[in-house]
């Protein structure tokens, strides 16, 4: 007890990271190493996310098809016969809460399955590297990969620009041939990495042509300025990179404005909740997505649907439920190595990503983490194009799985251009 309250008067005083040590390694009854969040009966996985605040939405959704894919799991006894179990934890979407929730929870846990947010990620960089804990970043920011021990679950941002404005030009240009794009972009980290996508497209093909940029802070309501910027410049197709309770407020806004250009999204930027208050403006909008849709007819979909009722009963279709489960996939496939290892310690797992291959049952392309450098470990390039269905506001792919050679081409050197 006296260790304990030392610990928390530490963290609450002095406000240190790691001022309380991982617990001590040591070896369980069936001969597997472990330490913090591990049992003789269950295995503790960390879901940081912002279950209250602007993502809140999404953020449930992603948890529910996380514990859906563990659900699956433990039906079939678990990892080293131990349940899997998350414990969550809600960041409000706020780097600084995020902070407080990783120091409160990071030593009873053997890894976190999922961390929202690039901001938050790059806040707690240092101290996940530090502490070597394996991080499965709730974001396909491509730059999170630069970071020690944190690994995306998702074919990483730039690559559904990149892919994205490939199919654009072909299905949107105007008369003259050439795509004149716009990009408005939450201006932070998660959005100027789609910027600067935009404009390596443009650098890069000279079929497309950025006209106009604007950025907005992620609490704006008003968009008028950026929206004027767009339709003065004549954008013919307009790339928005933001999170989705913002994609509503643009297309809208832009309609009252007599702005109707051809809109493109990425996953993050749009749930079936816009659909009743956007209704037929949702037609001009495409949605790139790097995973299956919660509605289709795929083998491994039945399961999903049956595992998340039963943890998350009346769990509307989204997409977000998807991504959960993918991630999900990866966690339980690193974990089942690290047990292989007999090392489920959190430095075990850390060592288990390290050439990992994931099968994901065809609800995305599998994924592959090298151990060759940050590049290696970028999980896949491909993407999709989806449109909205206006009567269920849920996406429809319009085209398969697949990268083009600009996006093979990319190295993660390149995100930090323009």
């Amino acid at each position: 007890m006296r260790t304990r309250l030392a610990c928390i008067s530490l963290v609450a005083t002095a406000a240190l990271a790691g001022a309380c040590a991982t617990p001590a390694a040591s070896t369980s009854k069936d001969g597997v190493k472990v330490d913090a969040g591990v049992t003789a009966d269950e295995i503790k996985i960390g879901l940081f996310n912002g279950y209250t605040g602007p993502v809140a939405a999404g953020a449930i959704a992603g948890a529910a098809g996380f514990d859906a894919r563990l659900a699956k799991a433990n039906a079939s006894g678990g990892v080293c016969g131990r349940k899997l179990v998350s414990v969550r934890a809600d960041t409000k979407y706020d780097p600084a809460v995020a902070v407080q929730v990783y120091r409160a929870n990071v030593k009873d846990i053997v890894m976190i399955g999922q961390l929202l947010g690039a901001t938050s990620i790059y806040g707690l960089s240092q101290q996940i590297a530090r502490d070597d804990i394996a991080t499965l970043a709730a974001t396909s920011a491509a730059e999170v990969i630069k970071l020690e021990n944190v690994y995306l679950f998702t074919t990483p941002f730039p690559m559904y620009v990149i892919n994205g404005l490939d199919w654009a030009k072909r299905e949107q240009a105007g008369s003259g041939g050439k795509l004149k794009v716009g990009v408005i972009y939450q201006d932070d980290a998660f959005g100027q990495e789609g910027q600067k996508a935009v404009r390596y497209v443009a650098a890069n093909d000279p079929d497309v042509e950025v006209v106009a940029e604007a950025g907005y802070d992620v609490k704006a309501e008003d968009f008028t300025a950026q929206i004027l910027k767009m339709k003065k410049a004549g954008a013919e197709t307009v790339w928005i990179h933001g999170i989705a309770s913002k994609t509503g407020p643009i297309l809208s806004q832009a309609s009252q404005l007599d702005f109707s250009p051809h809109w493109l999204t990425v996953d993050s930027g749009y749930e079936s909740a816009l659909a009743p208050q956007l209704g037929k403006l949702l037609d001009k909008l495409h949605v790139v997505t790097s995973s299956v849709l919660y509605t289709e007819n795929v083998p491994a979909m039945a399961e999903v649907k049956k595992n998340v009722e039963k943890v998350a009963p009346g769990t509307k279709p989204d997409q977000l439920v998807i991504a959960g489960w993918i991630d999900a996939s990866v966690a339980v496939a690193a974990l089942e190595k690290a047990c292989e290892k007999k090392d489920l310690t959190q430095k075990g797992v850390v060592a288990a990503m390290s050439g990992l291959s994931v099968t994901t049952d065809g609800l995305s392309p599998d994924l592959e983490y090298g151990a060759s450098g940050p590049d290696s470990r970028i999980p896949s390039r491909q993407t999709r194009v989806n449109k909205i269905d206006l009567k269920t506001g849920i996406p429809v792919p319009v085209t398969g799985f697949g990268a083009t050679d600009l996006a093979a081409k990319w190295r993660l050197a390149d995100g930090a251009k323009g």
